[in-house]
């Protein structure tokens, strides 16, 4: 028997694919499957080209907890703020569709945020794999670091945010201006109503495509996050040019590079 969506679920897990047929399957999947149930998914088809549609359609007749929205190609950040207006949660959870969730990722970050009232969003570590079989860990930072290098950089993958959903609302869900980087220009403004956590254990595998951003989509990327930075930090405008600069060229690193450092530096 399937499961049914509710009028009020605790959580709304938004998700939103274009062209994901090899990994779509696997991630839907890792949501509904969770310890925790009390959910509804709601998935927007961007404008999908392969499988993907049928893919979602199957999984959806298997489960009424899952909300399938097909659109053509309005992109990630409009997509995003269509199924947030159209969740129902207390608290709204983010998932891309080439990640999985591990089994008891929502049943521990609701009870960060139903322990802990000055929390307004919450992230976890990550278990980072690449296309090669190489796996690594995203890495951890506390409660006063996150309250520093939220305005400097992405402090936790976008897949493992949990929010408030009544905050978010209220802020107007993403910013639409933000191509890219969308993410980090939100959290920044969440951080100025709250404080942000974050799990220590890793509750996703997200997957490293090697390749998998165009020139072009970087340059846009760099970009975003240079104009997320320079709106937030205030007088900080030295701070967000050094932090632009920095991410520019760790982006351009070899991962092996970067890796080798990063767990060095730990």
């Amino acid at each position: 028997m399937n499961a049914v969506r509710s009028d009020s679920p605790k959580v709304s897990v938004l998700m939103a694919v274009r062209n994901e047929e090899v990994r779509v399957e696997a991630s839907v999947r890792s949501i509904m499957d969770q310890s925790f149930d009390d959910l509804e998914m709601i998935v927007i088809n961007d404008g999908s080209t392969d499988r993907t549609s049928q893919i979602l359609s199957r999984l959806a007749s298997q489960d009424d907890r899952l909300l399938i929205v097909e659109q053509k190609n309005a992109g990630l950040t409009k997509s995003l703020n269509r199924a947030l207006g159209l969740s129902k949660g207390e608290y709204i959870a983010r998932q891309d569709g080439d990640d999985t969730s591990h089994p008891e990722r929502l049943a521990k970050q609701v009870d960060v945020l139903d322990q802990r009232a000055d929390v307004v969003l919450v992230g976890s570590n990550s278990i980072d794999e690449e296309d090669n079989g190489r796996a690594s860990e995203w890495g951890w930072q506390d409660d006063d670091q996150l309250a520093r290098t939220v305005f400097r950089n992405t402090p936790f993958p976008h897949s493992s945010a949990m929010m408030r959903a009544k905050i978010a609302k209220q802020l107007g869900g993403y910013d639409e201006s933000f191509e890219t980087s969308q993410d980090m220009e939100f959290w920044m403004r969440l951080a100025k109503k709250g404080r942000l956590s974050m799990v220590r254990e890793p509750l996703i595998t997200r997957a490293v495509r090697k390749g998998a951003i165009s020139r072009k989509r970087f340059l846009r990327q760099v970009k975003d996050a240079a104009r997320a930075r320079m709106r937030h930090t205030g007088d900080g405008t030295a701070i967000a040019v050094y932090d632009t600069v920095r991410h520019l060229v760790l982006s351009l690193m070899p991962r092996s590079l970067l890796l080798f450092l990063r767990a060095r530096l730990r």
